[in-house]
């Protein structure tokens, strides 16, 4: 039975096994070695149920190697120095090995008190340790399968919405004809992304989550998407990529109708978007305006004053013109209201502008670009 898929052959286990033995072979091998406990694989193919990529009659992996480097615990000038490390030997794996390698740091005196995220509940549940101590997440508390926190998944669907956006601005470029292969394929990719997210994010309004992508697909048929105006949309396209998980033949790359498809994922993202905060706020969001609105009543998101500080580091003196709520609030709700809009249209954004301190007469462009900006410090 393979090991890090449903249906790939022994070649492609064999493929992965020499790859993350590249991986742990390149971080035994760091200054740094001595600090670390154990490495361990997530995701995809950590759960055993990757993408092999089926090309020519051959198979590959498709998936990102998402590994977790568990350490001795540390200070937080050394794990600094550490992460440094880390993302110099990302950089040269991913090029070496040609599928992106990401390694994030877990000191074990951060276990115990491991937030309840949606990647630590995946990563208590679905890992797999390919070097050192095969005990080495022992600490990371129990997550309970049915109280995943609901803002898990707008922050799950702020991720995706952002490669959405992502291939917005590279179309708006580059028209779909014009796409070479590569960049055709990740177009693809990022829409199963987010019908995936769509259809993880009615199972985590449900209070019903379970791992494995095998028992997803037969719950969502379960789950209640009242008031989704198209939810048998949202199942038929979660089962169409978690069957492309399963089975990853690149002639759908060929087939896919790219326009068609990218078009209605741009506007399901909105309104799904729209959906679930309606269901996770308590309260009915149909716009940028009452959905801010509906934030800033739910809470800030932390502690004041730590949002009062990022949003003085991030935004300088602008922040003090705008609505003083939003001074109290962490930035990142700032993002969560923009981007529906952003995804939706290409047209001018002045109620995302206004949301991350810029005019609203400010370029599309430039609104974008402050959003991933922001985004990317908020990671």
């Amino acid at each position: 039975m393979p090991r890090y898929t449903l249906r790939g052959s022994p070649e492609l286990d064999q493929r992965i096994d020499a790859d993350l033995a590249r991986v742990a072979t390149a971080l035994a091998a760091t200054p740094e070695a001595p600090l670390f406990r154990g490495l361990v694989l997530l995701g995809g193919y950590g759960r055993g149920e990757g993408t092999p990529l089926i090309r020519d009659g051959a198979q590959q992996p498709f998936n990102d190697y998402d590994l977790i480097v568990v350490s001795q615990p540390l200070t937080r000038a050394r794990r600094a120095q550490v992460q440094t490390c880390l993302r110099q030997l990302e950089e040269r794996l991913t090029r070496d090995l040609g599928l992106p390698v990401d390694l994030c740091l877990y000191p074990a005196n951060h276990l115990p008190g491991a937030e309840f995220s949606l990647l630590n509940y995946e990563l208590k549940h679905g890992h797999r340790v390919v070097w050192g101590d095969p005990a080495c997440l022992a600490a990371l508390p129990t997550y309970p399968h049915n109280a995943v926190p609901l803002s898990e998944g707008t922050r799950l669907l702020l991720n995706r919405g952002k490669l959405l956006l992502d291939l917005r601005r590279r179309h708006r470029r580059t028209p779909i004809p014009n796409l070479s292969p590569a960049e055709r394929e990740q177009t693809v990719k990022f829409i199963f992304k987010a019908w995936l997210a769509f259809g993880d994010c009615a199972l985590l309004l449900g209070r019903r989550y379970p791992i494995l992508y095998s028992e997803k697909k037969q719950l969502l048929n379960e789950t209640d998407l009242a008031g989704f105006a198209d939810a048998p949309a949202i199942v038929r396209d979660y089962r169409r990529a978690i069957d492309f998980k399963e089975w990853g033949d690149a002639r759908v790359f060929d087939a896919f109708d790219l326009e068609t498809e990218l078009a209605r994922t741009f506007a399901i993202f909105r309104a799904f978007f729209f959906w679930y905060e309606s269901g996770r706020l308590g309260a009915p969001v149909s716009d940028t305006d009452t959905y801010a609105k509906q934030l800033l009543r739910a809470g800030r998101e932390g502690c004041l004053g730590k949002a009062l500080a990022l949003n003085l580091v991030l935004f300088k003196a602008r922040c003090l013109t705008g609505p003083w709520p939003w001074l109290a609030a962490h930035p990142r709700l700032r993002l969560y209201a923009a981007l529906p809009g952003l995804v939706a249209t290409d047209a001018p954004a002045p109620a995302a502008a206004r949301l991350l301190c810029l005019p609203a007469t400010a370029s599309r462009d430039t609104v974008e670009t402050e959003f991933l900006r922001l985004r990317n410090r908020l990671s």
